[in-house]
């Protein structure tokens, strides 16, 4: 409870310490705060509608997905890093990392997700492949999240309050202690098929510009291009055609979003072999022009299907 006798002098007290605005129309603006924005919960609590939901092609988007492990942890796999979380603890995913949660064991889970848009992300840097483990103050800031958005008190969930609580989350786990060292990068299992999945997207990831082919990735990693197919298929419910289709784009949304690369030198990074043939790409599956898409999360206005590919 605030003791601090407050009148207009001590307001006046205050303001002695401001200084001269740079102009009278351009001032704050959320564009440049941490406030997130277009917010989606959900939640998850058996591993197979996990699985099937947050299948492989749905897990490069432009979107951050907090992720909060209510009971029965299990392994994420976030870039090329498997962590294993548990109950009380939490990871953040940023745009266009790739993710997934196949490796979980069958059964009863209660995970919560929340996922957002943010234009200004340089202050929860510190979050990115950095598993949190929550704190009373931390679980608190959860708890009161979901309450407004479940039960709020005047039947309608208030966004405002509920980005600045979630703002305020994320910044309190900045400085929340990091998950135990052994369980910061695990080897989730040694199904020669999921070590396939590992090298298989590991060669993508750093390949992407060269444009790889199905053959090129079998050859690569000494496979057969059937076995190839049958595993990913069998793994992770897509083609591998599909994947690597995905795995292109998702890359080149990432570079117009966090880089100053003109549309053609994106093309390029992303494995297109003319400018046209990526517009075409990109807008199939974003919904718009690789330009207007870059200009639109510039300014935190992200279109609102990004991050859907339809094929």
């Amino acid at each position: 409870m605030r003791t601090e006798k407050i009148s207009t002098a001590s307001i006046r007290k205050v303001i002695r310490g401001m200084k001269r605005p740079a102009g009278l129309f351009t001032g704050l603006s959320w564009s440049r705060a941490l406030a997130p924005d277009n917010i989606v919960f959900f939640k998850r609590t058996d591993t197979a509608a996990l699985r099937s939901v947050l299948g492989v092609s749905s897990n490069y988007h432009h979107r951050f997905e907090l992720l909060v492990v209510l009971e029965n942890g299990g392994p994420a796999r976030i870039d090329d890093r498997t962590f294993l979380l548990e109950a009380g603890e939490c990871a953040l995913i940023f745009p266009h990392q790739f993710h997934h949660y196949i490796d979980v064991s069958n059964g009863a889970i209660e995970w919560l997700f929340i996922t957002f848009e943010l234009g200004e992300m340089a202050r929860i840097q510190a979050l990115r492949n950095a598993p949190r483990v929550l704190d009373a103050d931390g679980l608190q800031f959860v708890q009161d999240i979901v309450r407004e958005y479940v039960a709020p008190a005047d039947q309608r969930p208030d966004a405002v309050e509920i980005s600045y609580r979630l703002s305020r989350l994320l910044l309190h786990l900045v400085a929340s202690p990091l998950i135990a060292p052994e369980r910061r990068d695990i080897h989730t299992s040694d199904d020669v098929r999921d070590v396939i999945l590992e090298k298989i997207n590991r060669y993508m990831r750093s390949h992407l510009a060269a444009g790889p082919s199905i053959a090129d990735l079998a050859d690569a990693i000494g496979y057969s291009v059937s076995h190839l197919r049958a595993v990913f298929r069998t793994r992770l419910g897509i083609s591998l055609g599909r994947y690597i289709r995905e795995s292109r784009l998702s890359e080149a949304a990432k570079l117009l979003q966090s880089s100053d690369l003109k549309i053609s030198a994106v093309a390029a990074r992303s494995g297109f072999e003319s400018l046209f043939a990526f517009s075409r790409a990109f807008k199939k599956a974003y919904g718009t022009s690789p330009k207007t898409y870059s200009k639109l999360v510039r300014q935190g206005a992200f279109p609102p299907e990004a991050g859907k590919p339809e094929w």
